[in-house]
């Protein structure tokens, strides 16, 4: 497929592309293309580098990764994931709802704040951020809240095997497995379906009760698995 990172020039984005590029075309978005050029070569660099295991790197993987336009990155896509910060999300998703045409849309998007001492959950009106975002995108696009718990470093990391679940969240069901058979190139990630998209304030309120724990346990790269106690 061809995903579309839109603002993907941060970290979020960059384990994307990273992760994603074995097996699909990575088209970074940004509001100046120059800055999605630089981003490019950023992930270029990261599939330079050996992994343990693997003799030499793929250099066709470098191929695979493209930058432009944040409009231009949706226009010709399959997959779009939003990777902008909750207060950008509005503006962002607005302005470019006509580059829109049916994609799948994936939103990793948490509304929360830090008040010097903890971070919370500060949902907008419509309940989530998911929700949010389909309320300005055009009725055929298909929005999945997902990967809230996954830290941007560990996501950066090939050689990390990411062992944690990615809750996913959505109303179309195709859409739904579409992105379950992304999480799960993520070597070690589970996918977990939470429910409809009116669910996602579950999974996006994890985020900041994961950032809690880890500052006051010193845990790095915290992430969530679900365990299934089986009787004898």
């Amino acid at each position: 497929m061809k995903i579309a990172l839109v603002g993907g020039t941060g970290d979020i984005g960059t384990g994307f592309a990273v992760r994603w590029a074995a097996n699909h075309e990575i088209i970074i978005g940004s509001r100046k293309a120059e800055k999605a050029a630089e981003a490019v070569k950023a992930v270029q660099h990261i599939l330079q580098q050996p992994v343990p295991g693997q003799s030499v790197p793929d250099f066709g993987l470098l191929e695979r990764i493209a930058g432009t336009d944040n409009g231009s990155a949706i226009a010709g896509a399959d997959v779009v994931v939003l990777c902008v910060p909750f207060e950008n999300l509005q503006s962002v998703t607005a302005d470019l709802r006509d580059s829109y045409s049916g994609q799948i849309v994936i939103s990793p998007v948490v509304p929360m704040s830090y008040n010097g001492k903890v971070f919370q959950f500060t949902p907008p009106a419509q309940g989530s951020a998911a929700l949010l975002a389909r309320s300005l995108l055009p009725d055929k696009t298909k929005v999945v809240s997902a990967f809230h718990t996954i830290a941007a470093a560990s996501l950066q990391n090939r050689a990390r095997e990411l062992k944690g679940d990615a809750f996913l969240c959505g109303d179309d069901p195709d859409a739904l497995n579409t992105v379950a058979g992304l999480a799960s190139e993520i070597k070690n990630l589970r996918p977990l379906k939470l429910g409809p998209l009116e669910t996602s304030a579950l999974a996006e309120s994890l985020t900041p009760m994961l950032l809690n724990v880890a500052r006051k346990n010193k845990i790095k790269d915290a992430g969530i698995s679900i365990v299934s106690e089986r009787s004898a």
